[in-house]
């Protein structure tokens, strides 16, 4: 008698099956995800990250200085963006591009070397981590009919000074002729050039980056003092953080800075197209003007080792000078207010920037 079948193997063939079954729609699900898990891939782990926000100030009104030309012209070609940042670039009136860093609301501002120093020394919290002017922008000017051929020839005639304290580069200007402000009549005089052009001083305190040509638009001729040609040691503009940025987050101030410097690299090398870059910003700035700005800026900042880097001894000579002079109490900061070592970084051996 044949034994009567059983139903298990089939019970176990069925749950089989039915197990195959649910494997290959799983299989099939992944080969083809849907629309809503095709969108959510756009932001996967390995998608480009959205932008590093950063805002830059710059110190003073729409203009081509040098450092503000390298973030124009690093945004108009793209620089930023290639370096994962969107950048908004404002502009100050008095010092509220300090304020606003020292409160954390903006992360780059400028100042001059000076500037930087008398900062530190009063125990706020920034750096310099480029150094654009490897001389400073503080000159004087005389008519070149006066017989004053150098700074000697100041003795006993009106000198002007901008405003509030008799600049550290006067002082020391003087003192390269041995002269001291008490053999000068000292007086202040804004920033209105016509003191000068009509004959209410002798000597008149310029920005070398503008006010010469200013003048010298005006049809009258002038012989031009710039206390580094008498080696007085003077730095220009740099950029500024607040140190917590520097230590917190070096990468924003590295792309920063690299964007920036390509920026400069390409305004040194296309002078007029960055004047036309520039205008976009300083609307209805003479263009003449804003070209010889830029000139006279990139010749300070050229560099053998590359532009915005600097030496410690360059800091030391001029916190020395300021202290010389009175601007400063005491020594003790010039050794820490740069950090160059970021900037450096962006260099080859021979001093160019690396792509």
């Amino acid at each position: 008698m044949r034994p009567a079948p059983t139903r298990a193997p089939l019970a176990l063939l069925l749950a089989l099956l039915m197990l195959l079954a649910s494997a290959c729609g799983d299989d099939d699900r992944a080969a083809a995800p849907s629309a809503a898990a095709a969108d959510a891939g756009t932001q996967s782990p390995t998608s480009t990250p959205p932008p590093r926000k950063l805002t830059f100030m710059a110190g003073f009104r729409p203009q081509a200085n040098l450092p503000f030309v390298a973030v124009y012209v690093a945004d108009a070609k793209g620089y930023f963006a290639a370096d994962g940042l969107d950048v908004t670039i404002r502009h100050s009136s008095g010092d509220e591009h300090l304020k606003l860093l020292l409160a954390k609301e903006i992360e780059v501002t400028t100042a001059t070397g000076a500037q930087a120093l008398r900062r530190r020394a009063e125990g706020l919290p920034v750096r310099a981590v480029a150094l654009f002017g490897q001389r400073g922008d503080q000159g004087f000017v005389a008519r070149a009919d006066a017989s004053i051929a150098a700074p000697a020839d100041f003795r006993g005639r009106t000198v002007g000074f901008k405003s509030g304290i008799v600049p550290a580069e006067l002082k020391a200007l003087l003192a390269t002729a041995g002269l001291t402000e008490r053999d000068v009549r000292l007086q202040a005089v804004g920033f209105d050039p016509r003191v000068f052009i009509e004959r209410g001083v002798d000597v008149y305190p310029v920005f070398l980056s503008n006010e010469p040509f200013a003048i010298r638009k005006t049809g009258l001729a002038i012989r031009v003092f710039d206390p580094a040609d008498y080696g007085v040691a003077t730095l220009g503009l740099t950029y500024l953080v607040h140190e917590n940025t520097l230590a917190g987050d070096r990468e924003l101030v590295r792309r920063f800075l690299r964007a920036a410097l390509r920026g400069a690299a390409y305004a040194a090398a296309n002078v007029d197209e960055a004047v036309t870059i520039t205008l976009t910003h300083a609307d209805g700035a003479d263009p003449e003007l804003q070209r010889f700005l830029l000139q006279t800026d990139l010749a300070a900042a050229r560099r053998a080792n590359g532009m915005g880097r600097a030496d410690a001894t360059q800091w030391t000579a001029l916190e020395e000078l300021l202290v010389r002079s009175g601007v400063l109490v005491r020594a003790g900061v010039g050794a820490s207010v740069f950090d160059g070592s970021i900037v450096d970084t962006l260099y080859d051996a021979s001093g160019r920037l690396l792509p």
